[in-house]
């Protein structure tokens, strides 16, 4: 049984409580590991997990239309759809993640 419905959760709670803990510990990792981004006050820190949050926002958007339309429209075998989408959101993550979100523009 699922962790929130145990705790009297409707189920999308406990799932949408899972995503942002997923961003928050993407953020962090890819701030301090993967980009190398310093530290430079809370203002700077904020400014950055905000345009984070959009970009994550945005992908999962993409997420949402990529499956809907390999599995639903294009009838595609949905484990190619998933691989296929984690492969084009993964990528764009990153790609926007290094020249958007993580960069000194507002030092």
């Amino acid at each position: 049984m699922l962790y929130s419905l145990k705790l009297g959760w409707h189920y999308q709670a406990g799932n949408i409580l899972a995503w942002l803990l997923a961003v928050f510990v993407t953020y962090f990792s890819n701030k301090f590991l993967v980009f190398s981004s310093k530290y430079h006050g809370l203002g700077q820190l904020l400014s950055e997990l905000g345009s984070f949050l959009v970009v994550r926002l945005f992908a999962l958007a993409m997420d949402i239309v990529i499956i809907w339309l390999g599995i639903k429209v294009l009838n595609y075998n949905s484990f190619l759809v998933k691989i296929f989408d984690n492969i084009v959101v993964g990528i764009l993550n990153y790609i926007v993640s290094k020249w958007y979100v993580f960069t000194d523009k507002n030092i």
